[in-house]
């Protein structure tokens, strides 16, 4: 029992001290953001701070609780500003983490944590920054951001119990984001209501599994989040030439972004997004001051680090721009994976997606099966009807309930015309260059596709007359169901890891680490005392697997 108290209360400190962070950003300002904002702006400091830090120095029990422990001083201080707002925000904090706390009491995480999540955030741990470090094993080559925030949550006591946790936040912080959307548009906007309702539902019940979100996942939530603040933007916000509301809008926009593209680095292709806003205000930037206020803001910093620190990791682990686009690497670096692996890499990541590859399976001409559309076949037999299927009839299910609860038998009015259009092109250019690249669900397949319902949905939802009173009860209830399916679901995989390895929630909450978790960080010390001519001003330069 001691475990467990001491397990919740590292997370719940984790999470005061990450909204510290964002807190701390508004510091030399009047205005700031709702807390769910304030979280995943925090998120983004930490993983700059951890990019930068790892430069210099490891990531220790000293450098993780002095970090930490700052943020939480920070919050504390907060509460005086705005005592009132702060009580509110720290209930619901609460309310929403302390559900969410029951998906990270877990035994087994997903097969790729041990492989090169967990290996990489500890290699952050016990070693200074490491050029080269993608020739250990391929995992390595193209690092998320949310190992190095899991990085920074190696501490006493708890030790490496929470280094899995990164996920937790970026969900909680989200769903918070989801629950304002809720709370504000009930009586304001239908289709943001509806939209926001129909994401918090999705994302508790489709990602309820935490163990399941690795990188993928967390990135697929936040593209749910941009979706909400571009559409509100775009149709809700008072244009005016110095109209505050547009400029936290894309703080917003570029924050998120921001996050996004560190966490995969083939999310590239959102920066579209920045640019489809600025595009829309184009003459509020133009010929307002708003151009200023773009080029001279905080969050224009912070998100130009944040990226160029993503892009600098992957170059100096394997002397890619962008791993594994050919044309973005460079080979004459002493720590250069050649040419002619990352095209292999590229070819094997395509393979795998394309349901040519599985851990039991191999296509035999790999060459015939990815050329001509030739994998189309395999992948509907494979994969459609196995996976894509079933989250389709979820999808379906989630917006048949909700168009019964919302529309049947109810008065059709009309409503605000929304413009939606330019998104929602996007969002299907999105989906062509997903089927036809990488069309696996957990290579944004999720949250692509639920857009695709859901969009059309809360517009179709918005057009039907509500009264307030009836419309807050349903909803309610729906979040309340949600909430209900989320735990439930919880405690049956802990009951079903309680059978199968006797896993003890209130003996040993911990999850289940064993030898091999640790054979990476073996791998590089032997390559540190083996090739200590490597050592460059202090960094090790690793050429290949053996160090020669």
């Amino acid at each position: 029992m001691i475990d467990l108290v001491t397990l919740l209360f590292f997370y719940l400190f984790l999470t005061f001290s990450i909204i510290g962070y964002g807190k701390l950003v508004f510091i030399f300002s009047k205005e700031n953001f709702d807390v769910g904002f304030e979280g995943l702006t925090g998120i983004l400091i930490l993983i700059i701070l951890s990019y930068l830090t790892n430069f210099f120095t490891t990531h220790n029990y000293f450098h993780n609780s002095f970090i930490i422990l700052f943020g939480f001083i920070f919050f504390l201080f907060s509460l005086k500003t705005d005592y009132k707002k702060s009580l509110n925000d720290l209930k619901l904090t609460l309310f929403i983490f302390g559900i969410l706390f029951i998906g990270l009491l877990m035994y087994k995480n997903h097969d790729d944590f041990f492989t090169y999540h967990f290996p990489y955030s500890l290699s952050l741990v016990n070693f200074e920054k490491i050029i080269g470090i993608g020739h250990i094993t391929s995992g390595f080559t193209t690092p998320s951001s949310i190992f190095y925030l899991n990085s920074l949550f190696y501490l006493p006591f708890i030790e490496y119990y929470l280094m899995n946790s990164g996920a937790v936040f970026i969900m909680g912080f989200s769903n918070l984001i989801f629950l304002k959307f809720i709370k504000e548009n009930i009586n304001k906007n239908k289709f943001l209501l509806f939209l926001s309702l129909l994401s918090f539902i999705f994302t508790n019940t489709v990602f309820s599994r935490i163990a399941e979100h690795g990188t993928d996942r967390s990135a697929l939530i936040l593209i749910l989040v941009i979706t909400l603040i571009f559409l509100e933007s775009i149709n809700f916000s008072k244009i005016l030439k110095n109209d505050r509301r547009l400029v936290k809008s894309y703080e917003k926009i570029i924050l998120l972004t921001t996050l996004i593209i560190s966490l995969k680095s083939f999310y590239l292709i959102y920066f579209i997004l920045t640019f489809l806003w600025l595009f829309h205000f184009r003459h509020q930037i133009l010929y307002g001051r708003f151009l200023y206020k773009i080029i001279n803001n905080r969050f224009f910093y912070i998100s130009f680090i944040g990226v160029f620190l993503s892009i600098l990791t992957v170059f100096l682990n394997t002397g890619c721009l962008v791993y594994p686009a050919s044309f973005t690497c460079f080979e004459n670096f002493q720590w250069s994976i050649d040419i002619e692996t990352v095209k292999s890499f590229k070819s094997w990541f395509e393979q795998w997606a394309k349901a040519g590859a599985a851990p039991n399976f191999r296509v035999e001409n790999v060459e015939l099966y990815l050329s001509n559309l030739n994998w189309i076949t395999g992948w509907v037999e494979r994969y459609f009807f196995t996976k894509m299927s079933d989250f389709l009839l979820v999808i379906i299910f989630i917006s048949c309930i909700c168009t019964l609860v919302f529309s049947f038998k109810k008065k059709k009015i009309y409503s605000k015309k929304i413009n939606f259009k330019l998104y929602y092109l996007f969002i299907l250019l999105l989906c062509l260059e997903w089927f036809f690249n990488h069309p696996a669900l957990r290579y944004g397949g999720y949250t692509i596709i639920a857009l695709l319902f859901f969009i059309p949905l809360a517009l179709y939802l918005s057009n039907f007359e509500n009264k307030i009173v009836y419309l807050k009860r349903n909803v309610n209830i729906l979040l309340l169901i949600t909430l209900l399916i989320f735990i439930s679901k919880n405690i049956m995989r802990i009951n079903d890891e309680y059978i199968k390895y006797g896993y003890n929630v209130f003996s040993k909450p911990f999850f289940n680490l064993d030898k091999s978790a640790f054979r990476r960080d073996e791998q590089i010390k032997k390559i540190f005392e083996q090739n200590k001519n490597l050592l460059s001003r202090g960094y090790l330069i690793i050429k290949n697997n053996t160090g020669q």
